[in-house]
């Protein structure tokens, strides 16, 4: 498989690319402000007319823990290919697909479909309407139009405590309040299922939004925490030993005093298989978590629905970031790993925050808010939309937003490691 590279100016440039393979690499821009960046991107700007689409973030060929591994020691962002065998069993059974209760993400086509089986598409496709890549040397899976939670799945957890944000806009305004809250599970079941009837010209400006964000998956119950294993390229990535000359105590460490020379000289694991947290989130678009970076490596599996993922390198992210805050006149030191905080989902902050990674234009808008950082998120940012079975590798440090986007309910799972 072969991606068209990510890459900026000699400059403050960024190089990306992932070969046939399966390597990477990534050349990190120097530590700048964004008047530096914009100045040095002059001579980009100069050579074209408009902003085009944001480059793809890389796929990887498949779930091999080597080549995973290298994309995290390198501290690169990159794709997992839907597979069948990584498939959380949520996807299955948490959801009714395209109406149809009996929808088999794994049998046969649904009439009026097909796959293409050539030897052409055995590389990365594009699919123009979902854009996603379809990998057709494995046995296809059927990826449905839309999702809706599976109301007989849902009935016996009702009660179930789950971490919830409520959103609010007044008739005849566009102001908002925001307020996040520990309610039972059925809140946000009658909401969904509310929703899922309002009259097409309700449908893109609610009123009421609830969203379960970020909701600890060691809090729910272990029927459902079964439904969302942890991937086992997570669990650790140890050495891949094949004589089993190892050994290892009761507490699963290893012996090293009887380790066999061919043992020590292997390198030591990158993967420690430690989950720092985990996360579930579920709702109806349009959803959005503002641009934000990760004290950990994040793992991203969408479980229902598509969510749009922009990212932007650690050094550029900083510097937009701290622009924005100094704009706004607030100190960018005094950033929190909160992300979802009320500054951050309601008002001029979040306004701000929004337009930095996700406007496209140069420019005013009709408030006359200056989109000044277009040319440096067409440059520098990656962008990829998930849909069911898909994965997303997010390294420590790299600043990224998501928004979810299509129709029926949106669901993902993710998990904080080191």
């Amino acid at each position: 498989m072969v991606t068209r590279p990510y890459r900026s100016n000699t400059d403050s440039g960024t190089n990306i690319t992932v070969n046939a393979s399966g390597s990477l690499r990534w050349v990190s821009p120097s530590r700048s402000s964004v008047r530096q960046l914009t100045t040095s991107t002059a001579t980009e700007q100069s050579r074209r007319r408009g902003l085009g689409p944001l480059r793809d973030v890389p796929v990887l060929p498949s779930w091999h823990p080597s080549t995973f591994e290298q994309a995290f020691k390198e501290g690169l962002p990159v794709r997992l290919p839907r597979s069948r065998e990584h498939i959380p069993p949520a996807c299955f059974k948490w959801f009714v697909h395209d109406g149809n209760p009996g929808f088999d993400l794994f049998g046969g086509k649904p009439r009026g479909e097909r796959h293409d089986t050539s030897m052409s598409a055995r590389s990365n496709v594009r699919n123009a309407d979902t854009n996603h890549d379809t990998y057709t040397d494995c046995p296809p899976i059927n990826v449905p139009k839309s999702s809706e939670l599976r109301p007989s799945f849902w009935q016996g957890y009702k009660s179930t405590v789950v971490a919830l944000e409520v959103t609010t806009k007044q008739d005849g305004s566009d102001s908002e309040h925001f307020e996040r809250l520990e309610g039972p599970l059925e809140v946000l079941l009658a909401h969904l299922s509310r929703s899922q009837t309002l009259p097409k010209e309700e449908e893109h400006v609610p009123r009421l939004s609830i969203y379960l964000a970020q909701s600890d998956l060691s809090t729910l119950p272990p029927t459902l925490r079964d439904d969302v294993p942890i991937p086992a390229l997570l669990r650790s990535s140890s050495p891949h030993a094949t004589d089993g000359s190892t050994n290892r105590s009761m507490n699963g460490r290893t012996n090293e005093s009887t380790s066999t020379s061919t043992n020590s000289t292997r390198p030591i694991p990158t993967i420690k298989g430690d989950i720092y947290a985990s996360s579930l989130w579920m709702g109806r678009p349009p959803t959005y978590t503002p641009l934000h970076r990760d004290p950990n490596p994040n793992l991203f599996i969408q479980l229902a629905g598509r969510k749009t993922i922009r990212l932007l390198p650690p050094e550029i992210g900083d510097a937009i970031y701290r622009d924005v805050m100094s704009t706004l006149g607030d100190d960018p030191s005094s950033f929190s790993t909160k992300i979802r905080g009320e500054e951050m989902m309601v008002g001029p902050e979040m306004k701000a925050l929004h337009d930095c990674i996700w406007g496209e234009r140069r420019g005013r808008d009709e408030d006359g808010y200056e989109y000044k950082y277009a040319d440096l998120l067409w440059i520098h940012g990656l962008e990829t939309t998930l849909g069911l079975g898909d994965a997303l590798f997010t390294p420590k440090g790299w600043w990224h937003s998501v928004k979810g986007v299509g129709p029926g309910v949106t669901a993902s799972v993710n998990w904080w490691f080191r």
